[in-house]
C-alpha cells in the first residue's frame, strides 16, 4: 500500500496499482493451485471462504478502505481528460476498471457496495 500511496500523479499511481494487483493476481493463483486439496475438501465442508475470496478480500479491504476513492477520481479525471479531446492511457483505464471487477466478493454477486 505506501508504494501505491507514494505515489503524487494519477497516472503512475494507476499504474503501480495495475501492477501490483497484477502481481498480487499471480500469488493467489498459486497458492490456490498449490492448496487446491484444502479448497475442495476441507474449506467445502467446513462452509469456509475459499482461498481465492480470501486472497482477494485481503487486497480489497486494503484498497477499499485506503484507496477506493481516490482511485475512482483518478479514473473519472482521465476519463474527463479524453472527452475534452486529451490524449491518455486507455488500456490504463481499462485495467483499472477490470480490477474493480475482480475484487467483488464472488460470494456476494448482488452486493454494488465497491462500486459506489
Amino acid at each position: 500500500l505506501p508504494a501505491i500511496q507514494e505515489k503524487h500523479d494519477d497516472v503512475s499511481m494507476l499504474q503501480e496499482l495495475v501492477k501490483r494487483w497484477a502481481n498480487h493476481k499471480v500469488l493467489v493463483g498459486k497458492l490456490c493451485r498449490s492448496f487446491n486439496f484444502l479448497d475442495r475438501y476441507y474449506i467445502a465442508r467446513r462452509e469456509l471462504p475459499t482461498l481465492k475470496n480470501v486472497g482477494f478480500g485481503c487486497l480489497r479491504k486494503i484498497v477499499g478502505a485506503e484507496m477506493k476513492v481516490r482511485v475512482k477520481d483518478d479514473v473519472i479525471t482521465l476519463i474527463n481528460q479524453e472527452r475534452e479531446g486529451e490524449e491518455i492511457n486507455q488500456t490504463l483505464v481499462q485495467n483499472v476498471l477490470e480490477i474493480f471487477v475482480d475484487l467483488r466478493n464472488e460470494d456476494d454477486t448482488q452486493n454494488m457496495e465497491y462500486y459506489v
